[in-house]
């Protein structure tokens, strides 16, 4: 390890050099990121457009092959239901993005046996509200009932509940949900196989709408603070670097997630701020490298001084991202289906975190320096101190002197 350590720091790579390569790619890359979200568009899951998830167990082994034919008379397609983990284990997922999805046939039921019990002008609105389970809220015209007398009216039909409204004459009906039709749909067609709902997830299209927004709002405001914090801990030539590096990560792993649709959810939402914090540190660590050869070697070119600090934290920035990545990897390979897209956009976002920051990031200290006097019209910048050839420094430690002398050797050789 030490070795190849030795042999990483002795390295001369001319990564600036290659500068206009690497932001043309990138820029491709981004490009083709978000004309693919905007043409094909995010495969989004329950928490963004509402709708239930149901993890059934169960007890004896059952194919999921068996399970989708069972749920075929609901009219759910074949990729509404998932494995859990080996196929041994009989475990799967149920997902209904359709929040109101098998609760209309039966609220249409409900309203057709009021009217034929009551007259049919007796309804005077009806309100279904899919954001808090299957309700029904009945607005009638006539004289005043109780919940029960409702209930009685409704004896043959599936109704789990009847209660008085916030007004006069208003009863709220509770609707069978949809986890209890698949419920009884899988009994009635799976004879005797036992198994068990371990849990159900229900999200309302306007509660998905909000965590949508507040998703969005989430990561623009992270690249937002990263924006003030570099540059106020740098310098304001660093901070646009930091964030187009960000904003290349963020955007890159959101257009392949898009064009393999995979599921967008509230865990990719945090996949996402965690890339945003991973990239950021390896950034943080090129540039204060930076800094210190620039107020070190005052007289050196920006261009060389840029090299020279990525190369001698290249080890340290590999050897980061490969264990982070071993660690991501066994997540795939072992975490099964309900960690495996987290885990995916981890993946893509250390190798391309580890990309920008030495491609993108570091490259944008030069082209920000070149335009700092024209930004400088507009608002007062500040520049890189003056050199002070006359200003005398403090004791040298061994590790210092040596990269002096390696960098003196070099400017005899040129």
């Amino acid at each position: 390890m030490d070795f190849l350590k030795d042999k990483l720091s002795k390295l001369d790579i001319d990564f600036v050099g290659m500068r206009y390569i690497a932001g043309v790619v990138s820029t491709l890359m981004v490009i083709a990121s978000w004309v693919v979200f905007v043409g094909v568009g995010p495969n989004f899951g329950i928490d963004f457009t509402g709708g239930t998830e149901i993890h059934i167990d169960f007890k004896d082994q059952v194919s999921i092959t068996e399970v989708r034919d069972a749920l075929d008379k609901l009219g759910l397609s074949k990729d509404a239901v998932q494995q859990v983990g080996v196929t041994d284990d009989s475990e799967f997922t149920v997902r209904i993005q359709d929040a109101e999805f098998g609760a209309r046939e039966i609220r249409q039921k409900v309203e057709d046996k009021l009217k034929s019990v009551y007259g049919p002008t007796w309804i005077k609105a009806s309100d279904f509200n899919a954001e808090v389970g299957a309700r029904l809220t009945v607005t009638y015209d006539g004289p005043q009932l109780t919940p029960q007398d409702v209930k009685k009216a409704l004896a043959d039909l599936d109704v789990a509940s009847v209660s008085s409204g916030r007004e006069e004459n208003q009863v709220v009906i509770t609707l069978p949900g949809l986890a209890q039709q698949i419920t009884e749909n899988l009994q009635g067609a799976l004879g005797n196989r036992e198994f068990e709902v371990l849990s159900i997830d229900a999200v309302g299209p306007k509660v998905g709408s909000e965590l949508k927004r507040q998703g969005v709002t989430s990561v623009a405001a992270t690249l937002g603070l990263v924006l003030l914090y570099v540059a106020f801990r740098f310098d304001v030539a660093f901070a646009p670097g930091a964030i187009i590096a960000l904003f290349h990560d963020v955007s890159v792993t959101i257009g392949i997630f898009t064009l393999l649709q995979l599921e967008f959810n509230l865990p990719m939402i945090g996949a996402l701020l965690t890339i945003v914090g991973y990239s950021l540190n390896d950034t943080i660590v090129i540039y204060d490298r930076i800094r210190e050869n620039r107020d070190r070697y005052r007289r050196e070119e920006l261009t060389r001084l840029i090299n020279v600090s990525i190369n001698e934290t290249l080890s340290r920035t590999l050897a980061t991202s490969l264990t982070t990545m071993m660690a991501i990897v066994a997540f795939l390979v072992l975490g099964g289906p309900v960690i495996r897209n987290f885990a995916f956009a981890m993946f893509l976002g250390i190798v391309f975190g580890t990309y920008s920051t030495i491609f993108v990031a570091s490259p944008m200290i030069l082209v920000m320096e070149d335009i700092k006097p024209y930004l400088a019209r507009f608002i007062a910048l500040p520049t890189l101190p003056v050199p002070d050839v006359g200003a005398s420094e403090g004791p040298v430690s061994a590790t210092e002197q040596r990269r002096r002398d390696r960098l003196k050797d070099e400017e005899e050789a040129t």
